[in-house]
């Protein structure tokens, strides 16, 4: 077993112990990223496609209901954000927040041009 000496205090921590102390410290949110990077190229294609999905729908309803134009252009903006972190292959935690990003403002812009 490696054992690290710590000079400052004069405590004798194991490797164990240490990542026991970090691990305790992360979110489950981050837990949740660290169990999603196994299927990282899985998670873009789908994000990919939800995404566009979503996208598309809501640039519809902007423009049937002859909405002001700035709604089209955020839902844009954060589908484009979307699809350029996930066609960029961006860290699996860029992808999956701008995804959300981009699911929850064309949901919004869906509901509002109902």
């Amino acid at each position: 077993m490696e054992t690290t000496i710590n000079t400052r205090t004069g405590t004798m921590r194991s490797t164990a112990e240490k990542t026991n102390v970090v691990s305790s410290n992360v979110s489950a949110y981050d837990r949740w990223i660290e169990t999603l990077k196994f299927s990282h190229f899985g998670i873009i294609s789908m994000t990919i496609l939800v995404g566009s999905i979503l996208g598309g729908i809501a640039s519809m309803y902007v423009f049937q209901n002859d909405a002001p134009f700035w709604q089209f252009v955020v839902g844009l903006y954060c589908t484009m954000a979307n699809l350029v972190a996930s066609i960029a292959q961006a860290p699996t935690k860029w992808v999956v927040n701008l995804f959300f990003l981009s699911a929850t403002v064309s949901t919004l812009l869906i509901i509002i041009n109902l």
